[in-house]
């Protein structure tokens, strides 16, 4: 309090002092006459109020107005005055540069209102942000456990049935020694494929916490459209339940540069839904054709089709038609896996179905210049 006291003070006598310069400005020019003074002090009253406030100003506006009556009043040299045109001019002059003071001081406030409204808007705006920043977060994580969550649900619900079909297997060739060759090659049989489900389950988890991490990394080479599919097919022959696999491919199709390991994987995924939801009968149709810009690879199965809603949920993590979730067997990760592997590639994954056309999974994936051979 102390302190701003004689800031105050400071100030006052600061435009007391601007009064006594003007007025000797004044002097040393000469032939000042009263209105051009009284407009020069008037300006400086409205200076100092708009720069440090009333106080400041009406004691700047008292020293001007004795300036005025000593200086340039008739009689000049005293304090008295003559006329009474003189008294209306120096009462005017005072009521003027106390109102204009107490004019800009409400200006002055307000401006400082604004800005002191206008730092608090900001810093609501950054504590708003930071808020909103440490919510996403919040719910970023919360996701990702809950991702994590159901990740290890889903691969432990799935990791169940083929290592029940390993244990009664194994448990039967130890404890029946009477089996024949053909029962002992079945059960064997059975431990291979279930062993090999058993892979391909942890392959696509592993493929999907990655995605998830954003820890995706290609390595790209350029390989052959039909190389990527065969290599795709061995890897699902075991899943593909002796299906009839038809193939086409365009003439002179160029290469695509891809990380083949990743890309195989996204192939064999949406090889391994074709062969689950197409009646045994029916084969499944690869295509692939190239544009200026793009390579498409295609895979149609002629099972029963999706609905509009189910197209726009296929690609969603864990989903799982209603119709088929305990008709057959899976995840709900693979095209999910698929979608994102595309992605990374700089492509897409599109998908067409309805009752009756089956379902068409298209991959476009763009060419660069270098990669048309």
């Amino acid at each position: 309090m102390l302190k701003e006291t004689f800031r105050r003070a400071a100030r006052i006598l600061a435009g007391l002092i601007a009064v006594a310069l003007l007025t000797a400005a004044f002097h040393a020019v000469g032939a000042v006459n009263l209105t051009t003074a009284g407009f020069a002090y008037l300006i400086t009253v409205l200076l100092i109020a708009a720069r440090w406030g009333l106080a400041e100003a009406v004691s700047a506006s008292l020293a001007a107005a004795f300036c005025l009556n000593y200086f340039f009043l008739s009689p000049v040299g005293t304090l008295h005055i003559d006329k009474a045109e003189d008294w209306v001019a120096l009462m005017a002059f005072l009521f003027t540069s106390l109102v204009a003071s107490q004019l800009s001081e409400v200006a002055r406030r307000r401006n400082t209102q604004l800005e002191q409204r206008q730092s608090e808007m900001e810093q609501l705006s950054l504590e708003k942000a930071r808020t909103q920043d440490l919510a996403s977060r919040a719910e970023a994580a919360r996701q990702s456990e809950q991702f994590k969550s159901t990740l290890l649900d889903a691969v432990a619900h799935e990791f169940k049935t083929p290592l029940t079909s390993i244990k009664a297997a194994t448990s039967a060739i130890l404890t029946s020694p009477s089996l024949t060759p053909e029962q002992r090659h079945e059960l064997l049989t059975i431990i291979d494929q279930e062993t090999e489900r058993l892979s391909r389950l942890m392959t696509e988890a592993i493929h999907l916490a990655r995605a998830e991490s954003g820890k995706l990394h290609l390595s790209r080479n350029l390989h052959g459209v039909e190389e990527l599919v065969q290599e795709a097919l061995k890897q699902s022959s075991s899943g593909m339940n002796g299906k009839r696999i038809e193939t086409q491919y365009a003439s002179s199709m160029p290469k695509v540069n891809v990380d083949a390991e990743l890309f195989v994987v996204a192939l064999k995924q949406l090889l391994d839904n074709a062969s689950k939801y197409s009646p045994a009968d029916t084969p499944i149709r690869i295509a692939a054709e190239a544009s200026a810009d793009s390579v498409w690879i295609r895979v149609h199965n002629q099972g029963a089709g999706l609905s509009e809603r189910e197209r726009t949920l296929v690609f969603e993590r864990f989903y799982r038609s209603p119709a088929t979730r305990g008709k057959v067997a899976g995840t709900g990760i693979g095209l999910s896996i698929a979608q994102e592997i595309v992605k990374a590639h700089g492509g897409f994954l599109d998908v067409e179905s309805g009752p009756g056309m089956g379902t068409e999974f298209s991959i476009r994936l763009p060419l660069s210049k270098g990669d048309r051979q």
